[in-house]
């Protein structure tokens, strides 16, 4: 049984879908696909990434990096994304799910970085989106619901 999409739970967040959470799925999805096309990308060996790349990691393919990026980063922002959009489900799952979402994708940066010891310009730009995940998630969480005409809260 679901509860319904304007009901409060005991902190009043309630089911709601307020314009920061459609952000935040909106961001979840884009870095889901963005990661789904370079992970496929990485492993059927499109972009002819240099081997060289890999001699500080585990790997001797770009194959398990490959799926790496779609398991770690792609798939649970996928999820995230899904938690995040619909009603039905309670927003705290939401919003647990894009506090994980933006930190799994820092910490792969983070990862990526110290393994390959290569830098790319969208290392820092994806940092960022995760760290824009992580507040949006808690911007979601501080917005009370429903909320009343003139509160400051988002409609």
């Amino acid at each position: 049984m679901t509860a319904p999409a304007d009901s409060l739970d005991e902190r009043g967040i309630g089911n709601r879908r307020t314009g920061t959470a459609w952000t935040l799925a909106g961001m979840e999805l884009f870095v889901s696909l963005s990661a789904l096309a370079g992970g496929s990308a990485i492993m059927t060996d499109q972009w002819s990434m240099p081997r060289e790349w890999l001699t500080h990691t585990p790997f001797e393919t770009w194959t398990a990096p490959g799926v790496a990026l779609i398991a770690v980063v792609a798939l649970p922002h996928l999820v995230a994304a899904v938690v995040a959009a619909v009603p039905s489900v309670p927003a705290r799952l939401g919003i647990i799910g894009g506090l994980l979402a933006g930190s799994s994708l820092m910490v792969w940066i983070i990862i990526q970085i110290a393994l390959l010891h290569v830098f790319f310009f969208l290392q820092p730009v994806l940092f960022v989106v995760g760290i824009g995940e992580i507040a949006l998630a808690i911007r979601w969480r501080r917005v009370r619901c429903p909320s009343t005409p003139g509160d400051g809260a988002e409609p």
